[in-house]
């Protein structure tokens, strides 16, 4: 029998995932909670209770200890435990469990996610920043769009750590790009699922001085400052 062991609370930039694994039935997704960077491999998923009580319906070798408030896990004569870890998500304490470690959990395809979920935008990427972005949404079977998106939530949140919700002061940068529009040559067309992070884009498109910049659509002004993060990602962390 094997146990965890509880975590002290810490603060966590936690954002949601879709994803799939061996264990569950062929076609099905489930949904959870990571706090890695988008770039890093996917070694296991946290799950709120109402994400383990679905995946207690889906695997009959899963069930929840009310008593314990943990995961059990029941094969043969092996049983092991998935405790609570008490985590901060979105500013609030919760209980997490870390179900299925080596269970070989992948972000799932985003084909495989329902189609109403998040709206996409359009943006212009570099043929180099495409190939670096494709290259690592391949490596963990994802759909580009949805590997695009989950790259801004890491960046984003990196670009928060430490600092007010309302100082977006380390955004300088990607605003004097995204108001100037830089030509990016040799540039290809590509969508990206929406997320949670568009509020601070959101933000972002009013804090600008630029007129032309200010005259666009909503959408078009997120477009821009996506495009720029974007770029601005691929160059610091892929270094192309």
């Amino acid at each position: 029998m094997s146990i965890s062991t509880p975590q002290v609370p810490a603060q966590s930039a936690f954002r949601r995932i879709f994803v799939t694994c061996p264990w569950l039935p062929v076609g099905v997704i489930a949904t959870g909670y990571w706090n890695g960077k988008p770039w890093h491999t996917l070694t296991y998923p946290m799950f709120s209770r109402a994400d383990v009580q679905r995946l207690c319906e889906l695997l009959p070798d899963l069930a929840f200890n009310e008593s314990r408030n943990a995961v059990r896990h029941a094969e043969g004569s092996r049983t092991e435990w998935f405790d609570a870890e008490p985590h901060i998500v979105d500013g609030k304490l919760m209980d997490l469990y870390a179900v299925g470690f080596g269970w070989g959990w992948q972000l799932a395809r985003h084909d495989t996610v329902p189609a109403t979920h998040r709206q996409s935008l359009h943006v212009m990427v570099r043929t180099a920043a495409l190939e670096w972005m494709q290259a690592l949404a391949d490596e963990d079977h994802v759909a580009l769009c949805a590997y695009a998106s989950f790259l801004l939530s890491g960046y984003i949140e990196q670009r928060l750590e430490c600092r007010h919700r309302l100082d977006l002061s380390r955004f300088d940068a990607v605003l004097a790009i995204a108001s100037q529009r830089l030509p990016l040559p040799g540039a290809v067309r590509i969508a990206v699922q929406s997320s949670e992070w568009i509020a601070v884009v959101d933000a972002l498109t009013y804090l600008t001085d630029g007129e032309e910049f200010n005259a666009l659509p909503q959408q078009a002004r997120r477009e821009r400052v996506i495009e720029a993060m974007l770029d601005q990602l691929v160059r610091e962390v892929g270094g192309v």
